[in-house]
């Protein structure tokens, strides 16, 4: 999500060309097969990911690039596209992917934009590489984390958050109620936003039971639940709704302005702390309530760092009965107040304007 909001703001922006590329599904079936497994771990057992992680730790199987495999489409795709500046946002990229890179052209920056919040189990030592030409994140405590595990501190800047468009806009109440009325919900009243990660993981259904048998434990009776590539959960949320008191509106894929939208009258928002969702939610100064059902994935303890860090405290459910309950209770929330546009434009700016 990152790296496309990224190409749409140099393109529309800037006037100039971006190609988001994925070198590690795209470079074997082998790294397909590894991406792949951990969104299975992600939809069934969060906690086995504690050991994926690890492995993938100890592994560096993206550190060498005589190891590394691919390696021929990774240099095509820069040989066809010849670009200025490589900007990285996985973890596993910035080894041999950049040692290639500078291979083929050794004035060619490349710059690690790392989505985490703070410092935790999950921050991975593959972020850092002193080598680079410079690592950026959307906040202090991940610049602090970077140099704490090597990266010198003349090559760490604070980046802000790389967020699509309508992020950045001033509120129009009118544009979200009509958005809001389009889709079934009323306005007038706050509602419950479920959340789901890119691969559609969740427990919508469960979670929804729950707020239907005690509906006295609670004042919400509305609930949106996003269900992004879930059609399973989709038809399982409309066919629970036809016998239930509190209304459900289902929806598939929603766009920029309708995150926005959802968020900005979101009473509070249930969801995995992941980096994605989690800063959308920052932006918005929506109230979470982070769903860690299966269990913790190594790199959400960041995030769940990061909102101690700032809050003193996070509000979690482990199981979809403790969720009504807490309804009632005081959600903490975190805000950041958007520029006009992410910041990292001028950071890459003013790393190609003596070219």
């Amino acid at each position: 999500m990152r790296a496309f909001a990224l190409q749409s703001w140099w393109k529309k922006g800037e006037g100039r060309e971006a190609v988001v590329t994925h070198p590690l599904e795209s470079g074997s079936i082998f790294y397909r097969f590894g991406t792949e497994l951990y969104n299975v771990i992600q939809k069934k057992a969060p906690w086995l990911h504690t050991f994926y992680f690890s492995f993938l730790e100890h592994a560096k199987l993206h550190r060498s690039t005589r190891m590394l495999l691919g390696k021929k489409k990774f240099l095509q795709s820069i040989r066809d596209h010849k670009p200025d500046i490589i900007l990285s946002v996985h973890a596993h990229l910035n080894h041999a992917y950049f040692k290639l890179a500078k291979t083929w052209n050794p004035a060619v920056r490349f710059v690690v934009y790392c989505g985490e919040f703070a410092d935790g189990h999950g921050f991975s030592k593959h972020w850092v590489n002193p080598h680079t030409d410079l690592f950026t994140g959307p906040f202090s405590s991940t610049c602090e984390a970077a140099i704490k595990y090597g990266m010198p501190q003349n090559k760490v800047k604070e980046a802000g958050f790389i967020l699509r468009e309508p992020f950045y806009r001033e509120k129009d109440i009118h544009r979200t109620t009509k958005y809001l009325k389009s889709l079934g919900i009323n306005p007038e009243e706050k509602f419950i936003l479920l959340g789901t990660g890119a691969n559609g993981t969740n427990n919508h259904p469960q979670v929804y039971r729950e707020l239907t048998r005690s509906i006295n434990l609670h004042k919400y009776r509305q609930v949106v639940a996003l269900c992004g590539k879930n059609e399973t959960t989709l038809k399982n949320l409309i066919s629970q709704a036809r016998k239930s008191k509190v209304k459900m509106i289902a929806l598939s894929k929603v766009d920029a302005e309708g995150m926005v939208a959802l968020l900005s009258h979101a009473a509070c928002l249930l969801a995995r702390p992941g980096a994605g969702l989690s800063a959308e939610a920052v932006a918005m100064n929506t109230p979470m309530i982070f769903n860690l059902w299966g269990g913790v994935m190594p790199q959400e303890t960041n995030n769940l760092n990061y909102w101690e860090l700032k809050t003193g405290r996070y509000v979690s459910i482990r199981t979809p009965q403790e969720l009504p309950a807490l309804l009632s209770t005081d959600i903490p929330s975190l805000g950041v107040t958007l520029p006009k546009y992410p910041p990292i434009i001028d950071i890459l700016l003013e790393l190609t304007k003596d070219e």
